[in-house]
């Protein structure tokens, strides 16, 4: 048998000691930033959740097939009619100087402006599948309607703005383009918000 010199003991509980000092710092350092990070949101009135965690949509709030159906077949069949080619008013524009964590709320303003200013007041207009495609574009506007960001918001709202005045400019042309692109509105909103 081999029997380890006191020398070699010495520096092997020497080398333990050094291991198990490092751990308890590494342990130490882990429960201090825990305890910082309490502290923190304590001081914040206890909101665990930062205000744009709830810009977020479920896959399965975007999986309603036939919703989702109906979104596709009415903008294939507006966009007949949209004998604007120049135009896009859904596009990676609405992003210029926007940070990515902030696009959902972007496509949240682009929702409720086509749903409130385009499609409601043409909710008579495209049936059968207008009044489907309302219904669930309001359902995602609720389940968004807690989505804000913190701090400045006036970049997103000029971006958003340029799309309102273009709609508007156009008139009703600008109404047709805007039917037309829900297929696009809801690709952004998927990409954007899941």
């Amino acid at each position: 048998f081999f029997f380890p010199t006191c020398q070699l003991l010495e520096s092997e509980l020497s080398s333990m000691a050094t291991l198990q000092k490092s751990v308890n710092f590494s342990l130490l350092g882990t429960l201090a930033a825990s305890c910082l990070l309490l502290v923190a949101l304590s001081v914040q009135g206890g909101a665990a959740v930062p205000i744009r965690s709830y810009c977020r949509l479920n896959e399965s709030d975007l999986q309603v097939s036939y919703s989702t159906n109906y979104t596709f077949k009415m903008a294939e069949e507006v966009s007949l009619v949209d004998n604007n080619t120049d135009v896009c008013l859904i596009g990676k524009q609405l992003y210029h100087g926007v940070n990515m964590n902030e696009h959902c709320y972007v496509m949240k303003q682009v929702l409720n402006f086509t749903l409130e200013e385009v499609l409601l007041p043409e909710s008579e207009r495209f049936p059968p599948y207008m009044q489907q495609v309302v219904s669930f574009l309001k359902n995602l506007s609720k389940k968004l309607s807690q989505c804000h960001i913190e701090g400045d918001d006036q970049h997103i709202h000029r971006n958003v703005q340029k799309l309102k005045d273009t709609v508007k400019e156009l008139g009703e042309s600008g109404k047709i383009k805007a039917i037309g692109e829900v297929n696009l509105l809801l690709l952004y909103l998927r990409d954007a918000c899941i």
